[in-house]
């Protein structure tokens, strides 16, 4: 603590604890966990929608808009991402930072 006076200075030092599950130290949190092991506990899409089924029609190359709008977009556009995200639900609850295709190879 620093005195008016000038007569002395205490330095102020950050405290430090163990995370409970892998013991490194760290700044504390309320879970006494690192980042990474609270990574690992935690689910952070627990109450979100993982997935969605999306009609495509190959001819026409257009995707149901339910209940009856078929919209066309290119595959991986902006506009196809865009039909997708807005077709999950209870997406308000969160603050989406990012989003994009990610290939899994052909499926049949």
């Amino acid at each position: 603590m620093e005195q008016d006076t000038g007569m002395f200075t205490v330095p102020q030092t950050i405290g430090s604890v163990l995370c409970c599950k892998c013991g490194i130290p760290m700044a504390p949190n309320a879970a006494n966990m690192c980042v990474t092991c609270l990574r690992s506990e935690v689910d952070i899409t627990e109450g979100l929608q993982k997935n969605v089924i999306i009609m495509h029609c190959p001819e026409c190359d257009s995707y149901l808009q339910p209940p009856r709008t078929w919209i066309k977009a290119q595959l991986e556009s902006k506009e196809l991402l865009t039909f997708c995200v807005k077709r999950l639900k209870n997406l308000n609850k969160v603050r989406l930072v990012h989003a994009e295709f990610v290939w899994t190879g052909a499926t049949l």
